[in-house]
């Protein structure tokens, strides 16, 4: 009895100890997976308050998780492939903390050295003060969400270095984000594993973060282990966002960047609205190409995306957009002209108009065939007066469009974006070449018809439905939703076969997007039937994945999100899971692992299911693994 009581006592001891240490010291060092978020005030994981999370997985992950031991990071990947991970910076005082400075050397195998340096963020976070509208059981709650990541250019590590300038200072509480009472801030770290294997021979690779404050230094130990095998440079699998009139206003030095942003993250950009200067004069048509290719001939062929303007370490070099929508219109639903403009449905199928129409789509396409490799860029047409047209008068249109196209633009993509019914496909489906359909209408069991057909189906819309009212959009970004759906999205169109996904919206709201995360609000007086429940919506993030520049001191280029890091991540491990159907030569081990993960998301079965795929993120990041490690051994 007297050794159990002296070793209880030196238990207790020992655990004052600990707390009295922790208490003493003002900051500490840890960190956490890419795939969850920490709220800056509770130090609470944000995705652990989603029902669906199995409880083994909502312990501390702060101290330690699947990539993080306690005290060093690990990390696997593949060469032409982002990792990622988030380091924590805790305060434990009262006092605040200032002149953070924070480094990371560059990997290290022996004397090789990987040549992309590894890219600090800042994590930014915004409020969310009203939950995304016809979400109440999905969403993640009211507070403080981290999104916006800073690049470390513009932080303020070492103002010995800055002179006769502001620039952001580094300090927690964060001196800009104003977020009351914050104990922890994060920083992302994103590494690019060069391609080719003399840049990123296989191996281990180390790396330390070191962070001083005040003199007093703390350093973390990284790992990168780099498997034999590489990611397509070209991205093949073509995710998109379309944003209408969203890249087409931009000066031209804001659209390089944000070009060249999205291609680093393996997402594409498509904007029906980029114009030539057209003329119509006694029905003879005369399109000016000058502005037009100066602004967009860099992008067709893939020079916008070399050094040469500025594009270094990261997928895609010196390839071209992997979609563009070209600038043809009609008069439509939104009340806006066609391109070229030959008037309203009842005068646009005139012989004369369709003379004029015509030379337009010859033109066109004769002077992009010699910059354009269609093999390359998916070149689409998409009305935008016909979008989501669910009437018989405008099927006809689309009948009448699509044909055209085929015959006139063989080498051009016919899309139609909408939940349409079998009624509807029935009689557009032999004139159309490519459907975004709408995640609510998503019925496999229908959909695979037109897969037969050979109509490339996109994934469009929600990713998850409380109630069929969540239709409301046509993006797939949500703050205040699970991350884990911006990643499903490319897993579940592997599941189903899905040729690619298309979400809406690029920076919808982008202005306040820094301090208000309420991209969408739409006030009306009268709701349908179908949501008469609600007379307002209001949606966090929607359309919108990207933070503009110039909003916040000194940062004066787009910052990426969480989010858009978080679809790059579904999209890199699609590309995993065609490397080792390619080595199998059969999808058998794909799929069984792709069925670990996705159960039966979109279309009548998940509505009011949100158990549409796995909410473990620690098994996602084993089924990764484990795709690492079949692709390695399958190719010795």
């Amino acid at each position: 009895m007297m050794k159990f009581t002296k070793l209880l006592a030196c238990l207790l001891a020992f655990t004052a100890w600990n707390n009295a240490s922790h208490a003493a010291d003002p900051w500490r060092l840890r960190a956490l997976p890419a795939s969850v978020r920490l709220d800056p005030v509770s130090n609470e994981i944000i995705e652990h308050r989603f029902k669906g999370v199995p409880a083994k997985q909502t312990g501390n992950l702060l101290d330690k998780n699947w990539i993080y031991d306690g005290k060093q990071v690990s990390l696997h990947g593949a060469r032409g492939e982002y990792v990622s991970f988030q380091l924590v910076l805790t305060n434990e005082s009262d006092a605040e903390l200032t002149g953070i400075k924070i480094d990371m050397t560059p990997f290290k195998n022996g004397s090789a050295e990987l040549t992309a340096k590894p890219e600090l963020f800042l994590e930014w976070s915004v409020n969310v003060q009203s939950t995304s509208t016809g979400y109440p059981r999905a969403t993640l709650g009211k507070g403080w969400y981290p999104d916006a990541l800073i690049p470390f250019k513009y932080i303020q590590t070492d103002s010995a270095k800055v002179r006769g300038r502001w620039v952001y200072p580094f300090t927690l509480p964060d001196f800009n984000n104003r977020i009351a009472n914050q104990r922890s801030q994060v920083i992302w770290v994103d590494q690019f594993i060069p391609a080719g294997a003399t840049p990123a021979q296989p191996g281990t690779y180390q790396s330390i973060m070191t962070v001083t404050i005040g003199g007093q230094k703390r350093q973390m130990p990284v790992s990168l282990t780099v498997w034999d095998f590489e990611l397509p440079n070209e991205n093949l699998f073509k995710a998109s966002l379309q944003h209408e009139g969203f890249l087409s206003r931009m000066d031209e030095k804001q659209e390089l960047a944000v070009y060249q942003l999205f291609k680093r993250n393996r997402i594409s950009l498509m904007d029906p609205t980029y114009d030539p200067e057209i003329q119509v004069k006694n029905g003879k048509v005369d399109i000016q190409w000058e502005k037009f290719d100066k602004r967009l001939k860099k992008y067709l062929t893939g020079a916008a995306f070399t050094e040469a303007h500025g594009y270094q370490n990261g997928p895609g070099y010196g390839e071209p957009l992997e979609t563009f929508a070209l600038p043809f219109d009609v008069y439509g639903k939104h009340g806006t002209a066609g391109w070229p403009d030959i008037g309203k449905p009842e005068v646009e199928r005139n012989a004369a108009n369709q003379a004029i129409y015509t030379s337009a789509i010859r033109q066109v396409r004769q002077h992009l065939l010699p910059m354009v490799n269609p093999k390359k860029t998916l070149l689409t047409v998409y009305l935008n007066g016909l979008d989501e047209s669910y009437f018989p008068e405008a099927w006809s249109r689309m009948v009448f469009y699509g044909n055209l196209f085929k015959k006139e633009y063989p080498e051009a993509k016919f899309r139609v974006d909408g939940a349409y019914t079998k009624q509807a496909m029935d009689v557009i489906g032999k004139s159309i070449t490519d459907w975004a359909s709408h995640t609510i209408n998503y019925n496999i069991d229908s959909v695979k018809h037109y897969q037969q057909m050979g109509i490339k189906d996109w994934l469009y819309g929600p990713m998850l439905y409380e109630a069929k009212l969540n239709s409301w959009v046509g993006s797939s970004t949500f703050i205040d939703l699970p991350l884990i759906s911006d990643r499903a999205i490319s897993w579940s169109c592997w599941k189903y076969k899905t040729y690619s996904w298309i979400s809406w919206g690029v920076g919808a709201g982008w202005e306040r997007g820094w301090y208000d995360p309420e991209s969408w609000k739409d006030f009306y007086k009268e709701a349908s039937e179908a949501d008469a429940e609600f007379t307002y919506r209001t949606f966090n993030g929607n359309g919108s994945v990207i933070y503009k520049p110039g909003m916040v001191p000194n940062v004066s280029e787009p910052c990426p999100s969480i989010r858009l890091k978080t679809m790059r991540d579904g999209v890199q491990e699609y590309e995993y899971l065609r490397l080792l159907t390619k080595l199998d030569g059969n999808p058998k081990r794909a799929d069984a692992l792709v069925d670990q993960l996705i159960k039966e998301p979109f279309g009548d079965k998940s509505i009011g299911n949100l158990d549409v795929w796995s909410y473990d993120q620690e098994q996602w990041y084993k089924v990764r693994m484990e795709l690492g490690e079949l692709i390695s051994k399958s190719k010795k």
